[in-house]
């Protein structure tokens, strides 16, 4: 319940901001930005910025509403990177999925050229965004952490070898730096934004980029199984995609069990990084609530 009502508090603050983002401006031409926000606003759970807000609140000891308005920023730029990516990976080249979070995929509603576009601008406008924070020192250094992330060091390679390699050539380490470059970079950025806004320590850093890693792993890993036996109303596209487009998964390369398995140590290893931490109960309800995605 704490953390149904927290959630629902932080995600209205990030879709504020967001409107605030993709409106205030001159919306010419008119298809780009009704696809820009088409996708943005398809219903996303915020999941990127609620995270990142969480590991604020719990760096500075105090869960409050009010004090998140200097970092919305950052917040929003980790969904619009979020989105952005979600609008490439449905593309025909890539996974060719016809649904996102259970409506018509970017390119399915407008066109491919268009959805291409869309994902490219709410890539730039991320880092236009990042430099509305006030302390200049604070933005570039958000700046340079979102970049990293994104790189082809982070999600962009993730999602390079991903198309790179079939489920006939898959390695579980291959498949591993798939799965924490394309899921995991996101969330590590995301308590990586979060410790630069709230000028956490080093130790601290090293533990929460540890936790984001291993958490983006363990979700990945439960993608995979809904994919192979979850519906489509949990995973808000069609089941069965993975292996339509011979994609290398957790749960064909290990089997449903191994896979399940390894998702519960990632999450239980994420716990003991956190666990003494003070003012740690979001987090810590947010590892419950992914371990109940975890299929039966």
């Amino acid at each position: 319940m704490v953390l149904e009502k927290y959630f629902e508090s932080r995600k209205a603050i990030v879709e504020k901001g967001l409107k605030e983002y993709l409106t205030k401006v001159n919306t010419y031409p008119e298809p780009l930005y009704e696809a820009m926000q088409y996708s943005i606003f398809a219903g996303g759970k915020r999941l990127r910025p609620i995270i990142f807000f969480a590991t604020y609140e719990m760096l500075k000891e105090k869960r409050n509403a009010s004090m998140l308005q200097p970092i919305v920023p950052a917040a929003c730029a980790l969904e619009m990177v979020h989105t952005a990516s979600l609008i490439h990976d449905d593309l025909p080249s890539i996974d060719n999925s016809e649904m996102r979070r259970s409506e018509l995929s970017c390119h399915k509603k407008f066109d491919e050229a268009t959805a291409i576009l869309a994902g490219d601008a709410l890539l730039t406008k991320a880092f236009e965004v990042l430099t509305n924070i006030n302390n200049s020192k604070k933005a570039i250094t958000c700046i340079n952490v979102l970049a990293r992330e994104i790189s082809t060091r982070g999600m962009i390679g993730g999602q390079t070898v991903d198309v790179m390699v079939t489920s006939t050539k898959a390695r579980i380490n291959v498949l591993k730096y798939i799965h924490l470059k394309k899921t995991g970079s996101l969330l590590k950025a995301a308590v990586d934004l979060a410790c630069v806004m709230g000028e956490a320590e080093e130790n601290v850093v090293l533990a929460l980029e540890s936790f984001a890693l291993n958490v983006g792993l363990a979700y990945q890993i439960i993608d995979d199984i809904l994919d192979e036996i979850g519906t489509s109303d949990i995973l808000g596209k069609e089941p069965g995609e993975d292996a339509r487009n011979n994609k290398a998964t957790y749960a064909a390369i290990l089997g449903l069990d191994k896979a399940r398995r390894t998702a519960e140590k990632l999450l239980d290893d994420s716990y003991k990084l956190i666990k003494n931490m003070p003012s740690n109960e979001i987090l810590v309800e947010y590892l419950y609530m992914i371990r109940e995605r975890i299929p039966l």
